[in-house]
């Protein structure tokens, strides 16, 4: 089956216009909001632009669009084929909803867009190209995930079938996009066994797909992470740099916070066995779900050469929530406030909550443990 696809060949480099035509009158006299590509916090993956822009490869590849007369029109230049998919936002209900992916390449691509809560499958009345080919390509690995939500039940099965396509299809845009969106969008690979084999799977691409900007991001953004793998060191992070209060809970200052501005995150590692470093951001709901069980870990464990050091990416009015979280769960362990984002940049921290668990030399001995978890490591490891 694999032989039988029809992979859009490579195309020359430069730029080609593309033209998005929409059908959309569930939506008409709204706005809904096109995305080319993918949305990167440190890489830049898009490599195209937009007509109403002049920059290309927008790091935030976004465009607001007004549906009239049940119909919308997008223009601009891309090097070669890019995902796409559409978004509403609901203020009244403040709700939002994303459609699923399609391609478009150089030339036309017509899509019926109804009502995303409900429906968020994109209708292609005018296909690319490649966006044959990546219906064709989910197809081939449909067995191992689920077709509605899109969710990956068996990642390495995934794998497989990829890695043999782009052996037969080194020259495939639409497969590499496809790890990109995995890697990227969707964040399945947690494990670091997996990043390495993604790493073997995009060596099997051509050497003119290992020259676009969409490849070469991917590579730098996998071989970053790992940085931080088990068994890595983590960096020492001089806390001057982060910003803390020591009057988070109720005006009663942390016995154990650092004073002095020289103090770094080794300093405080050192004293204990392990220290679980914990980034979160007042907004995120599955780091605030978390709170209660590390609070009933840390009143049983701190003391005994356990320690937690909250970073936190909150920054202008966030601040103010940041404040009331901490307050209102009432973690006193560590707490630093990372607003201008230089060390979650720094570390490539983009999934949140994430949280390492050192030892006392800094090695990272576990990634993304949950309170469940780490609640049995302790009573294994600590005395």
């Amino acid at each position: 089956m694999i032989l039988l696809l029809a992979p859009n060949l490579l195309m020359a480099q430069g730029n080609k216009a593309f033209k998005i035509t929409g059908h959309a009158a569930f939506y008409n006299n709204q706005q809904l909001m096109i995305q080319v590509g993918v949305s990167a916090w440190y890489y830049n993956y898009n490599d195209f632009n937009f007509e109403t822009y002049k920059i290309e490869s927008l790091q935030n590849p976004v465009q607001l669009l007004k549906v009239q007369h049940d119909q919308f029109t997008v223009k601009g230049n891309l090097k070669y084929p890019h995902p796409i998919s559409f978004s509403y936002y609901d203020a009244e209900e403040n709700r939002g909803s994303s459609s699923t992916f399609i391609f478009a390449d150089a030339g036309t691509t017509s899509v019926k867009i109804d009502d995303l809560f409900t429906n968020n499958r994109l209708v292609t009345l005018l296909n690319s190209r490649s966006n044959k080919e990546y219906q064709q390509l989910k197809k081939l690995y449909s067995n191992y995930m689920d077709t509605l939500t899109g969710e990956i039940h068996d990642l390495k099965a995934k794998q497989k079938i990829l890695e043999k396509y782009i052996i037969q299809q080194p020259d495939s845009y639409v497969a590499l996009w496809d790890l990109v969106l995995d890697y990227v969008y969707f964040t399945y690979y947690k494990n670091d066994d997996d990043k390495r084999i993604l790493l073997k799977i995009l060596d099997q691409f051509s050497p003119e797909i290992k020259q676009i900007k969409t490849y070469q991001a991917l590579i730098e953004n996998i071989n970053q992470d790992l940085e931080l793998a088990t068994g890595e060191m983590f960096p020492n992070i001089p806390l001057a740099s982060i910003y803390r209060d020591a009057n988070l809970t109720g005006g009663k200052m942390f016995s154990n916070l650092p004073v002095n501005a020289n103090d770094s995150l080794l300093a405080i590692i050192n004293k204990n066995e392990f220290t679980l470093i914990d980034f979160w951001f007042s907004g995120c709901q599955p780091c605030i779900k978390q709170f209660p069980g590390l609070k009933n870990i840390y009143n049983n464990y701190k003391g005994k050469y356990f320690e937690i050091i909250g970073i936190s990416i909150d920054s202008g009015k966030g601040e103010e929530n940041w404040k009331k979280i901490i307050g209102q769960f009432n973690l006193d362990w560590f707490q630093f406030l990372d607003s201008k984002k230089s060390i979650t940049e720094e570390l490539n921290i983009t999934g949140f909550p994430s949280n390492f668990l050192l030892d006392n030399s800094g090695k990272i001995i576990r990634k993304d443990i949950t309170p469940e978890e780490l609640e049995i490591f302790l009573k294994e490891n600590l005395k």
